[in-house]
């Protein structure tokens, strides 16, 4: 018998029994493989609603991921002029214009896809004729179901309307994207599900260190009571004292403590009650919080802990080096979202015009030497066209280390004026308009004044 990585033995993809448990999963050609089922042990719409739930109720979750998609998109998504003809570029402009593409992606997408993995862009079932569609996206957890197989990959997307009635998209109507769909498995998985355990983790140690000095505040003393053993009322008298103290308060109290006398006269026989002091723990409690921060971070994107506030013991070097990978993570999830738009601007492309139309681009030809590149123009179908998508920039440079390229650069004669100016963020074209307006020429040098201006110090 053989058993998967949960522990329970595996059983074929057709069995009653296996649209139940946790089997295991193989793709075949031609096989419809999109199920929602358990898998590994994991429940897929499960997972999807535990990792939106986090989202909303768990501060640090909440925080993480806000900022995760802040670092993805921020507010400088745009797209830059498109390499293709006058028909293209109106169709893009268009599709942009319609949907408010910058909009729907900084509040919507980026979110959905860290929550969900998945994405679900659908177009409308009527004909609209050359006309901008407006697409809509679907709720994954609300019944989508998704038709697919290795071989093809999504062809068909089953949901309801609000009134129930069942609406179905065919290949060329819709457009699929998921996040870690692995061994021929057309769903996704969120990006976010690994930092849900620790953020839960570090609340729930938060609210145990709470609950902790709740109930150490509200004990102000212990009280010691002798008890004579031979003197019949003694007890009486502890037990009249005990009462005024049996009920704790809720902002605070005391507690009796028996000390009874041992036979030889000298002994004190007592019952021994012991609390922790308010501030015990907190050095290793502060340890475990960063702990569930460091990888409530890492699981989302890999940020570096000090992203989320918590800065600990890091330092300058190691915040460089721990800030790599968060960088390739982004770009790897900039990658998924750019094709997502990619396929959405060609199925929009090939609804109005058609899947036989072609569109004229440029393409160039750089010389042995590549000093040189000469144009050349060819025709393409919608499926070849990549729309310059313009993501924020992510990179570990400094201002300094680029200021030093660009110095370097310039005394080797390596890059032009405008290349240097754009690498320093500023905007080639809007500059020498301003400097043409105050005389000064771009790209030339700024001789500094000879002298200094009247009341000013030579040398300040």
């Amino acid at each position: 018998m053989l058993y998967g990585p949960d522990g329970e033995p595996l059983t074929e993809s057709n069995s009653e029994t296996s649209l139940n448990g946790p089997w295991w999963r193989e793709g075949l050609p031609g096989e419809q493989n999109a199920s929602t089922s358990r898998i590994y042990g994991l429940d897929r719409d499960a997972v999807r609603r535990q990792t939106r739930r986090a989202f909303f109720t768990n501060p640090l979750f909440g925080a993480a991921v806000e900022i995760a998609v802040a670092l993805l998109i921020g507010d400088e998504f745009t797209y830059s002029p498109l390499n293709a003809d006058k028909a293209a570029q109106t169709a893009l402009a268009d599709l942009w214009d319609t949907n408010d593409l910058g909009n729907l992606m900084s509040n919507r997408l980026v979110t959905e896809y860290l929550l969900d993995g998945e994405l679900c862009a659908v177009f409308p079932l009527e004909e609209t004729g050359d006309q901008p569609a407006r697409i809509g996206h679907l709720d994954i957890d609300r019944g989508v179901v998704v038709t697919a197989d290795p071989m093809s990959g999504p062809t068909r997307i089953q949901a309801k309307d609000s009134s129930g009635q069942e609406l179905t998209w065919e290949t060329g109507q819709f457009v699929w994207t998921a996040h870690n769909a692995l061994w021929n498995d057309a769903r996704g998985w969120p990006v976010a599900m690994r930092a849900v355990a620790p953020a839960q983790a570090y609340l729930e140690l938060l609210g145990h260190r709470l609950n902790t000095h709740d109930l150490q505040g509200r004990i102000l003393g212990v009280q010691t009571v002798f008890v004579d053993r031979k003197d019949p009322n003694s007890r009486a008298i502890f037990n009249e004292k005990r009462q005024a103290y049996r009920r704790m308060p809720r902002k605070g109290g005391m507690l009796t403590l028996a000390k009874v006398l041992a036979d030889d006269g000298k002994t004190v026989i007592s019952d021994e009650v012991s609390f922790n002091s308010p501030a015990s723990g907190a050095a290793n409690a502060q340890h475990d919080a960063r702990a569930f921060v460091r990888l409530t971070a890492l699981a989302l994107l890999g940020l570096p802990e000090h992203y989320l506030g918590e800065g600990g013991t890091v330092t300058r070097t190691t915040a460089d080096s721990m800030t790599l990978p968060a960088i390739r993570s982004v770009k790897r999830i900039h990658a998924a979202l750019r094709s997502h738009l990619d396929r959405i601007f060609r199925a929009d492309l090939v609804r109005r015009h058609g899947p036989d139309r072609t569109y004229m681009v440029t393409t160039y030809e750089v010389s042995a030497d590549g000093l040189t590149r000469k144009p050349r123009k060819k025709r393409v179908k919608a499926a070849q066209i990549e729309v310059p998508w313009a993501f924020p920039a992510i990179t570990q440079d400094s201002l300094d280390e680029r200021i030093r390229r660009a110095e370097a650069a310039q005394r080797s004669g390596w890059a032009s004026p405008q290349s240097l100016s754009a690498s320093l963020g500023f905007d080639p074209a809007e500059e020498t308009e301003r400097m043409a307006a105050a005389g000064l020429q771009f790209g030339g040098v700024v001789t500094p004044p000879t002298t200094a201006p009247r009341g000013g110090d030579p040398n300040a």
